[in-house]
């Protein structure tokens, strides 16, 4: 049972997926060469679909991740943003952004793009049914939001 994780110029590692998600991160930030930096690292799937496994930490990873399925390396940023987004709002504001850590993730899967899904309310939640989204596999409702830093960075 594996995974194959890819990431830099083009290169793939193989990771078993049985174990802690706090575990397998540690394992693909040292085996990628991340393991001396302060990065915070997560996985997208072959569309570009971020995992957020970061949150999942003391979760089994297999229940997140596909066996034998390919996977892309991202780094997850935090962005600080002192530009007013209305005539209100003059507090600075920070975004996360997700960068592939794959040099040009396009070309070896098609229509990839970096997003995150949105968490619909549920049921319980909203106190009304809604029929938009789809369940994903971490449950809840869920909405793809717009792609967020699509650029590589050097290994």
């Amino acid at each position: 049972m594996f995974i194959t994780i890819l990431y830099g110029d083009h290169k793939t590692l193989l990771f078993n997926p049985s174990c802690l998600v706090v575990n397998l991160l540690n394992s693909i930030k040292e085996r990628c060469g991340y393991g001396d930096t302060d990065r915070v690292l997560d996985l997208t799937d072959e569309t570009g679909l971020v995992l957020e496994l970061p949150s999942h930490k003391n979760e089994c990873a297999t229940k997140y991740l596909t066996l034998k399925g390919f996977y892309i390396l991202v780094e997850k940023r935090t962005v600080t943003s002192y530009e007013p987004h209305d005539h209100n709002d003059m507090g600075p504001t920070q975004e996360v952004q997700y960068v592939p850590l794959l040099t040009s993730p396009c070309d070896r899967f098609k229509g990839y793009n970096t997003r995150v899904a949105e968490k619909r309310p549920t049921l319980q939640q909203s106190g009304h049914r809604s029929t938009v989204g789809k369940v994903g596999k971490r449950g809840g409702r869920m909405k793809a939001k717009k792609s967020v830093a699509e650029s590589s960075s050097p290994v």
